[in-house]
């Protein structure tokens, strides 16, 4: 199966072919945002307890991507003026596009927590709770979400660390 070439594929081929050095200013674009990304702390909706699992609740993960989507747009439009046409910019681009997919999802838990959170908000209740309101396709479509981003941040990390560099 082929796919359409995007901004994220063009910038990954860019680097494996060296058609693109990134230089400075796009290493200091690439090392701001995952500095920002990196440092957003995940949350929990008003009321709900920490999760005993150090990867918290799904609600959390849409959560956080919520606020990463937010900060790379922020990102973006602070370096777009600078680096119009870079391959980082697109790539940064494309994760803010990326993570705002979850928006929707994050408006309706919010939503739905508000309108019937769990009696008890014991870790039980709490898994039941999202089990019930994160059927399991739009758990597929968040971990779609999730995989494509853990693609564009590889593809920025390599070439904020020349990774891509192999002599």
């Amino acid at each position: 199966m082929t796919h359409a070439v995007d901004a994220v594929d063009a910038a990954a081929i860019a680097l494996g072919e060296r058609t693109w050095i990134p230089h400075d200013e796009e290493r200091a674009l690439g090392q701001a945002f995952l500095g920002h990304r990196d440092a957003v702390e995940p949350r929990l909706l008003p009321g709900m307890p920490p999760h005993s699992d150090p990867q918290g609740w799904v609600t959390q993960h849409v959560l956080w991507l919520e606020d990463v989507s937010a900060l790379a747009a922020g990102v973006r439009d602070q370096w777009y003026g600078y680096l119009p046409t870079s391959h980082m910019t697109a790539l940064v681009s494309a994760y803010a596009e990326q993570a705002a997919a979850v928006l929707p999802l994050a408006d309706h838990l919010r939503e739905r927590w508000h309108a019937e959170p769990p009696e008890l908000l014991t870790e039980e209740q709490v898994t039941w709770w999202e089990e019930w309101h994160l059927p399991p396709a739009q758990r597929q479509q968040l971990d779609a979400v999730t995989h494509r981003l853990v693609v564009i941040g590889s593809v920025v990390v390599a070439a904020v660390t020349g990774a891509w560099h192999n002599d």
